[in-house]
């Protein structure tokens, strides 16, 4: 048995954008799963893995010997937190293949491929900050700037004047973190450390006359930003998991004898914002074919499709039902497989089996056996082969074939 998996996204995707994957199963023989799917991790800082979201590929079925190609994609929420690998907060794709295990039934076989995936935040019109000035006097102490948002790279200028101090001092700080809250220990993660601010930038002058400084916001300066992703399915409720940077300009005053020994200290927020990308790069990565959805369950399935294949009948024997199926299209079909379900009161579906065909010639028929315990009214087929076509049938069992 062989595996394969890979991105149609050149290793990268922005929020709120598809990621596009591809796999590929090679059976070797005929072969029994309970399931398949590709799942989107990251590791927290106590290294175990964390669920994002999954995609289903195949249910429970059987398969014949041969390759079976399928696409799948994920929509990258706004609420997920791009990569960061200066903290360590990275992503992979994960295929999975669960098999029964041939030495203990009580055990599955599990058998995984990873791949590595970076996520980006996109720089868009909706994440633009207007800046505003600033004008703030506090223990005789005058600051003023013209604005409060800046880039990397650029430079400050921090007006000021005192006629009671003898010193100015003016820091560039970063406060950033994880955010890690879990259902076993809460908000009390030991493994998220609380880190002090960083001094990005320092700047001081004992020139009272001199009026300005000047700090330079350093090239490498992450963007300002507060992520917080928490999951919607209920066995992870409780689980948090999140980044933030905050930028700030401390101030620091050595007053003159005369108006006593205190230094003054206080903080003022700023906002670190990235620097835009070039329209070359936002053309590539967001009207590219590669950023386009791959087929879901209900794309694609139009009438000229529908003409593939044809329900010729449908058996009943107490809890066991048997379909027939003809390929009537003048193709050879790759790697296809039929999921199969029951359709219960016209709103539920009960369990699927999935059946896996190598091949399907041209006119030919294939059955499908279903079994099903439950009263159910029609039967469910969802076909999809190598050349990602999804076709979907529902056939009331009471249905005239003739």
């Amino acid at each position: 048995m062989k595996l394969e998996l890979n991105d149609k996204n050149n290793g990268h995707v922005y929020l709120g954008d598809k990621l596009n994957v591809r796999t590929s199963f090679n059976f070797d023989d005929h072969t029994s799963i309970l399931w398949s799917g590709i799942r989107l991790l990251t590791h927290p800082p106590c290294l175990k893995e964390l669920q994002i979201t999954k995609e289903e590929i195949f249910s429970k079925g059987i398969f014949e010997k041969g390759e079976y190609i399928r696409e799948r994609s994920f929509l990258m929420k706004k609420n997920v937190i791009p990569t960061i690998k200066n903290r360590n907060l990275e992503y992979e794709i994960k295929l999975i293949l669960r098999q029964p295990h041939p030495n203990n039934p009580d055990d599955d076989l599990v058998i995984n491929k990873t791949h590595k995936i970076e996520i980006r935040a996109k720089d868009s019109g909706d994440q633009i900050i207007k800046p505003n000035p600033l004008s703030i006097s506090i223990s005789g102490l005058n600051i003023n700037l013209t604005k409060d948002v800046f880039k990397p790279g650029e430079t400050i200028k921090i007006n000021f004047s005192s006629t009671e101090l003898k010193q100015v001092e003016i820091r560039l700080l970063q406060k950033a973190n994880l955010v890690c809250y879990c259902d076993a220990y809460g908000q009390t993660c030991s493994k998220v450390e609380e880190l002090p601010p960083a001094i990005a930038g320092d700047s001081k002058t004992s020139d009272m006359t001199k009026k300005f400084l000047l700090l330079k916001v350093p090239e490498i300066a992450q963007p300002s930003h507060n992520y917080l992703w928490e999951p919607h399915e209920k066995e992870f409720w409780g689980m948090k998991y999140g980044s933030y940077v905050k930028w700030s300009l401390l101030f620091i005053g050595k007053t003159k004898p005369e108006y006593g020994k205190e230094t003054i200290k206080f903080e003022v927020p700023i906002t670190i914002v990235a620097k835009s990308l070039s329209g070359h790069d936002v053309g590539v990565d967001l009207f590219s074919k590669s950023a386009t959805a791959t087929p879901s369950i209900f794309d694609g399935v139009s009438s000229k499709f529908q003409k593939v294949f044809k329900i010729t009948s449908i058996d009943s024997d107490i809890e066991k039902y048997s379909i027939r199926i003809k390929n009537i299209s003048k193709d050879s079909l790759k790697g296809v497989s039929v999921k199969t379900s029951g359709l219960q009161e016209g709103l539920f579906e009960t369990e699927p089996t999935l059946t896996g065909f190598n091949s399907w010639e041209s006119g030919e028929e294939k059955e499908i056996v279903y079994n099903s315990k439950q009263n159910i009214s029609a039967l469910i087929c969802i076909l999809e082969d190598n050349s990602q076509r999804v076709i979907r049938m529902q056939t009331p069992l009471a249905s005239n074939f003739f």
